[in-house]
């Protein structure tokens, strides 16, 4: 059964009543995790600590009207695996466990640095109780117990996150520091780090208005508003091109802190953007209605050219610097630029009939490093895939 992650947990915060007087962060990441569960792992036990906050907008850009279901191709097989003459050179992953540093039934990585030195992770019971744990080299460090639900980490090992109570954090160098809520606001959520220290996210109120902000790991008390009130921030390059949404358009600041609009596929009216590494992002459109809800389809844009397609697969969870899209069901799948795709292995010690259920969350931007966890023996257990060409 296909279990691909393709709806991110800050996306869902629009669907959750908003309490007075402030943003119940909390109550919304819950609620969001709850639905992702069903998408990913059906009637499985809980998985309530995947992604934390902050991996996607925190506007969703649902809605009831149904758009043309997409012509997509098929995906192409691997030229390494048919030993094409032309085949590129072959690439070998192996899959690895990553220690656990404390106790818990649901132990999951889910996002890698640029470079696939640093991982970070979460480990609890599933009850809002999970510990943050930067892995590094392999040796785990776990994070004070006042950072909560991190959402990606740097090439320097800095990790960042929100809190269940809308706060933003940067660990570095050892030390926890909390980020500026800008006046006005009740909440932030982060949700990328780039290797400059350039943080970003989104500042929302209890009316559900919201703005890009840009933060430093520097200076994590100084930011920057981005574009206008609308805005959303939820991604960064290491150049330090930021992609998110304005309005119900996926949108994009150069380095130079220059805006504008990202192309929609055509026959979709909106889009929003999850993630960028490199000349690439991931976001999602609205297709056609499926069970009562709004089927999310995913699409990438080349940013260096501006070109946009869809993606011939239910969801993604996330893309490498080389445009390589990680598709996170229940065997992983890598697939590239061209259309050519591999499948991650699952442990070498245990046979296929016992390999239990995966699930892959980040990759590396060379792509050759994606960190997930495999359930099995009703728990969730942090992996690591390392490949080579």
């Amino acid at each position: 059964m296909t279990t691909v992650d393709d709806q991110r947990i800050a996306a869902l915060l629009r669907s959750v009543p908003v309490p007075e007087p402030r943003v119940d962060v909390s109550r919304a990441v819950r609620d969001g995790r709850r639905r992702r569960r069903r998408h990913r792992v059906g009637g499985i036990a809980a998985l309530t600590v995947l992604a934390g906050v902050g991996v996607v907008g925190a506007v969703q850009v649902g809605g009831t009207a149904s758009a043309p279901t997409p012509t997509t191709p098929a995906l192409a097989v691997s030229p390494a695996e048919t030993g094409s003459a032309a085949a590129r050179p072959p690439v070998t992953c192996q899959a690895s466990w990553l220690s656990q540093p404390i106790d818990g039934p649901v132990a999951v990585a889910n996002r890698v640095d640029p470079t696939g030195r640093h991982i970070v992770g979460d480990i609890g019971t599933g009850q809002e109780d999970g510990r943050v744990v930067l892995w590094t080299d392999g040796r785990p460090v776990v994070l004070p117990a006042a950072a909560r639900h991190a959402a990606a980490v740097n090439a320097s090992g800095h990790v960042v996150g929100t809190n269940g109570d809308g706060t933003g954090w940067v660990y570095r160098d050892g030390k926890l520091r909390f980020l500026a809520t800008p006046p006005g606001y009740d909440a932030v959520l982060v949700h990328a780090v780039n290797g400059r220290g350039d943080i970003v996210g989104t500042a929302r109120r209890s009316d559900d208005s919201h703005h890009a902000v840009l933060w430093s790991t520097d200076h994590p008390q100084r930011y920057r508003l981005l574009g206008q009130r609308g805005s959303s921030a939820t991604g960064i390059t290491e150049d330090g091109t930021i992609v998110g949404t304005m309005g119900e358009l996926p949108y994009r600041w150069t380095p130079q802190g220059v805006g504008g609009a990202l192309s929609v596929p055509d026959g979709y009216p909106r889009a929003s953007v999850d993630s960028a590494h490199g000349e690439w992002a991931i976001g999602m459109v609205p297709g056609g209605q499926q069970g009562g809800a709004v089927q999310m389809l995913p699409v990438r844009w080349n940013l260096a050219t501006g070109a946009v397609n869809l993606l011939p697969f239910p969801g993604a969870a996330g893309i490498a610097g080389n445009g390589e899209v990680l598709v996170a069901d229940g065997t992983p799948l890598v697939v590239a630029p061209d259309g050519t795709s591999r499948r991650l292995p699952g442990r070498p010690e245990v046979r296929a009939t016992e390999a239990g259920t995966y699930t892959a969350e980040g990759i590396s931007d060379d792509g050759l490093t994606v960190v997930g966890a495999v359930y099995e023996n009703q728990a969730y257990r942090p992996l690591v895939w390392r490949c080579t060409r």
